[in-house]
């Protein structure tokens, strides 16, 4: 039979298949009205390793999103057009609970909040603003800065507890006037850093919460004719793949993001078989590149 296969170069009908296992082998991809993979770097990285992933399974990704007036799945889970379900970012207790009361399998990837009895797959971040800190400050720099986001709350208290407790470990006192600066992409950064880098009391270095907010502080400081890093320190957190070609190369704290993408297919797959995974802290690594200068 298998050399009929192949010498015929067979391929078994989906709608067979569909029938004969009672599935739709498709899996779908929510994201949130704030993010999508086709112009966040972050967001693009970790759909590629889902997408890579899910080829292993032979199954198709269906992109959405939910619902926002109702807080509500998509039709296309109620109707069985898909066996799982990856939450991208935060979501809802209300939309949780939908998820649960539909019987679909479902994990969520890169959450910033903690949900009862649900499969999660998250960066550390608090770590990551950490590290980056306290790779600031054993190079000397205690005037920090940290442009943040406060569009997800728990992101923002994640990363800024990094922060404060790096400073406290060394005992240096933050400057309160650096520490609740927000930013919501490249341009805000930008004319947040503009503030910061024109001011009197001017921070010898800037941790972004994240790389894009970094290339935005570094293409204001070259454009207010500032020496990055000799002039002021940048760091960021993410390493997305513009970090390693801007100039200079940006010192950041990475996250291997097609990994977490994999994992979180692998962990998906094994809920519809009926396993129960655990949650994952991903660890992360500080990636010494060029825009950090010892003072």
């Amino acid at each position: 039979v298998r050399e009929i296969i192949e010498k015929h170069g067979f391929k078994p009908n989906l709608n067979s298949k569909k029938l004969l296992f009672n599935q739709s082998f498709n899996i779908c991809l929510m994201i949130n009205s704030f993010s999508s993979p086709f112009d966040d770097l972050f967001y693009f990285e970790i759909t590629r390793g889902i997408l890579n992933r899910s080829l292993k399974y032979n199954y198709n990704i269906l992109i959405s999103k939910p619902i926002a007036a109702q807080n509500e799945l998509p039709d296309l889970i109620y109707s069985g057009e898909a066996d799982g379900i990856i939450f991208m970012q935060d979501i809802s207790p209300a939309l949780i609970e939908r998820a649960i009361s539909s019987e679909v399998p479902f994990v969520v990837c890169d959450s910033h909040s903690e949900y009862e009895n649900v499969t999660s797959i998250n960066p550390d971040y608090c770590k990551a603003t950490y590290d980056a800190t306290t790779y600031l400050l054993e190079h000397g720099h205690k005037n920090i800065a940290m442009i943040a986001s406060n569009v997800v709350p728990n992101f923002y208290e994640q990363t800024k507890a990094g922060f404060l407790s790096a400073m406290s470990d060394n005992e240096v006192l933050p400057n309160g006037e650096f520490s609740n600066i927000f930013a919501t992409n490249e341009d805000s950064a930008y004319i947040a850093a503009k503030k910061l880098l024109t001011s009197i009391n001017r921070p010898s270095a800037i941790l972004c919460a994240v790389d894009s907010f970094a290339i935005g502080v570094i293409r204001c400081a070259k454009d207010l004719g500032l020496s990055v890093p000799r002039d002021i320190s940048i760091i960021g957190i993410d390493d997305i793949l513009l970090s390693r070609y801007i100039e200079p190369n940006l010192t950041t704290v990475g996250i291997d993001k097609v990994g977490m993408g994999a994992l979180a297919m692998d962990m998906l797959f094994q809920k519809i078989k009926g396993k129960n995974p655990k949650s994952v802290l991903l660890p992360m690594e500080l990636i010494v590149r060029d825009s950090v200068y010892d003072l």
